[in-house]
């Protein structure tokens, strides 16, 4: 009897290739950001580990990335290494390698049980604890620094090092020349996480083993348990090269039917000993099929049964379905953080909310959570980046809901400009909207009004719903239609760099009141100054040393800074601060109003400054000297332009 190639398995491997190869062109092509880790298992148990030890995940981490990882552990388990078989684009080019290689005769046998196939099957477990170890420690893939497919992927631009990329490559492309399946067998940390999960009675020691040492408040309990789980991994698979209990699907040899040709185990890409048992279940078994296609005699079948011969193909691509539709449909908390004596309070509530654009990472998670740990009453924060949400418990004895919402709304002013002499009074209207719930809400919210033409600028304080006060040029005479256009709009589209960008909007205008008066541009300039005035700051060190005012007389230099406006200008303002707080004689800087023009001001010791070195020493400084959070300085570009020099006033005694 004469077997058929396994056609399915070349179709699911060099299928998968092609997806990868043509997505990452069109990327080119296009301009297109990819995602070349989107389907990552590996990147996925990583981010799941992270979770569990540390109760976040990473910023680049994805629940389908996740589902791809845990749906990998369960098809191992219950069936074998079918991603490895079918699946992974590093296998598919380890086995061209091999061909490649026995083709130019340069490979050389390494014969499966051997010292040193035995010996060397320990590279992979010291790999996967490095990986992990790194990983679970940052919170950050430190795979990403030697995974060969990651760097070609990104072009050996992403978070790589070069040397290890290079080394990896190699490893890859030549060692597969040289030693069929190199690799795979040796150094792939997915395959040595994979043959853990075969050996299911370690995989599950190790998940008990954490969890009872994390009970009993073991700092660091999981780095003790992976070093011993990798250890212990390796030995058992040098020692045994396969699993006893799982998986549970499987090479079975018919004895009767066997004329021990020995074809099967020249075609399998591992050189698997498959007559050693009735039942294969070698750790390096992926059930690609290759050995029962090359058996004539039909000796060889999955699970004993023709009928079976297709099937582990089918659960391969379906496994991958599965994942794909649980990895859109579940989410987990990037961040689960729990702070004070909750475990003391009787009755803890949970409040929900979705929509909160800030919440689009870690980094902003952590932010929001430490926000969220200065409000009474508050003792644990959840975040959910796919939807935006965040789950916030609470006591409600001590607080409330809209005492939560107030605090994670920003309270905000917004000045698109000054109006010039021609406009002396500006009309104040009042707005109630509703869908303003964070500052990139408010962000949004401003880009839409600022479209109006004749709109000057905005406050918005919270309330249900939200108290929004526009001061509106009378001449253009703005009306309720005008602003419900733009507020209710499903959509906002910003120009970019590349293109347009389109935002969508969830607000709401519910309330409009043009009877709220009207204000002289002096007095909207005031009005708008007040977020300015709070960048003010007296740098402590420097007083110090110099506060003594009849010692070390200070002076006062003075900048127009109309440019403060500016929301970006307003973010750079604490970096140049912090360069002027190790500056030595800077003292204070601060703002004020000449008219309707912001004016910085610096305030220095008279004896170590002049007007002309202030301009050449501070403001035209090529690098920022910066103190950095934990004490340390940091040099950094300037983050700010000024073109206009400033000069020294006198100031009025009092």
């Amino acid at each position: 009897m004469i077997r058929k190639p396994n056609y399915l398995k070349h179709l699911l491997q060099w299928g998968v290739l092609a997806a990868i190869v043509g997505t990452i062109c069109w990327g080119v092509y296009s301009d297109t950001p990819v995602d070349v880790e989107k389907y990552c298992p590996f990147g996925g148990l990583q981010a799941f580990g992270t979770y569990l030890v540390n109760h976040s995940l990473a910023c680049s981490m994805s629940m389908l990335q996740i589902m791809m990882g845990l749906v990998l552990a369960a098809g191992v388990v219950f069936f074998s290494k079918l991603f490895c078989g079918y699946l992974c684009p590093l296998g598919t080019v380890g086995e061209t390698m091999g061909r490649i290689g026995k083709g130019l005769r340069l490979q050389v046998d390494v014969p499966a049980g051997s010292a040193a196939d035995r010996w060397l099957r320990a590279v992979k477990y010291v790999l996967l604890f490095t990986i992990l170890y790194f990983t679970l420690s940052s919170s950050e893939l430190f795979c990403k620094k030697i995974d060969p497919y990651y760097a070609v992927a990104t072009g050996f631009k992403g978070e790589i090092v070069l040397l290890m990329s290079i080394t990896s490559l190699a490893l890859l492309l030549l060692g597969g020349m040289v030693v069929k399946m190199f690799w795979c067998k040796y150094v792939c940390p997915l395959g040595a996480m994979s043959n853990i999960f075969k050996f299911l009675s370690l995989a599950v020691l190790a998940a008990a083993a954490i969890w009872v040492l994390d009970y009993c408040g073991v700092e660091g309990a999981w780095v003790w348990v992976l070093a011993a789980v990798c250890a212990v991994a390796f030995f058992v698979e040098a020692i045994r090269l396969k699993s006893s209990v799982v998986p549970l699907m499987y090479v079975q040899c018919d004895a009767a039917l066997c004329n021990n040709c020995r074809l099967c185990e020249r075609k399998c890409p591992y050189h698997i000993n498959i007559h050693d048992d009735a039942k294969v279940k070698h750790v390096d078994c992926t059930l690609c099929g290759q050995c029962i296609s090359s058996c004539a005699s039909g000796a060889l079948q999955v699970n004993g049964h023709a009928a079976c011969r297709w099937v582990p193909g089918l659960l391969a691509a379906a496994l991958f379905g599965a994942a794909l539709w649980l990895g859109t449909t579940l989410e987990l908390p990037t961040i689960d953080e729990k702070w004070g004596d909750y475990e003391q309070v009787e009755h803890l509530e949970t409040f929900e909310m979705e929509g909160l654009q800030t919440i689009k990472c870690f980094g902003s998670s952590k932010a929001f959570a430490a926000k969220m740990q200065n409000v009474p009453g508050v003792y644990g924060v959840r975040t959910f980046v796919r939807r935006h949400g965040v789950a916030v418990t609470y006591d409600p004895a001590v607080t409330d809901e809209l005492k939560i919402q107030a605090a994670i709304f920003t309270p905000t002013l917004r000045k698109y400009a000054t109006p010039d002499e021609s406009v002396p009074m500006l009309d104040v209207v009042k707005l109630g909207v509703e869908g303003l719930h964070d500052r990139m809400d408010m962000v949004y919210f401003g880009m839409a009004l600022q479209r109006i033409k004749g709109v000057y600028g905005f406050s918005a304080e919270f309330a249900c719903p939200v108290d929004v006060t526009v001061y509106v040029d009378p001449a253009a005479q703005i009306d309720r239609t005008a602003f419900a256009r733009a507020i209710d709009a499903k959509e906002l589209v910003m120009k970019v760099k590349d293109g347009e960008k389109t935002i969508p909007m969830h607000t709401e205008l519910k309330s409009y009141s043009a009877e709220g008066g009207q204000v002289s541009r002096e007095e909207f300039a005031a009005i708008m100054f007040r977020d300015v005035e709070k960048l003010a700051g007296r740098f402590v060190a420097n007083l110090e040393k110099w506060g003594d005012d009849a010692a070390f007389p200070k002076a006062v230099y003075e900048m127009e800074v109309p440019m403060i406006d500016k929301p970006l200008v307003r973010q750079a303002i604490p970096y140049f601060k912090s360069f002027l707080s190790c500056t030595d004689g800077i003292v204070a800087i601060d703002f004020v109003l000449h008219g309707t023009t912001p004016v910085m001001r610096i305030h220095y010791v008279r004896s170590m400054w002049n007007d002309a070195r202030i301009w050449s020493d501070i403001f035209q400084a090529e690098k920022w000297t910066l103190r950095m959070a934990d004490g340390t300085f940091q040099e950094a570009d300037p983050r700010l332009k000024f073109p206009d020099q400033g000069r020294t006033v006198a100031q009025k005694k009092k």
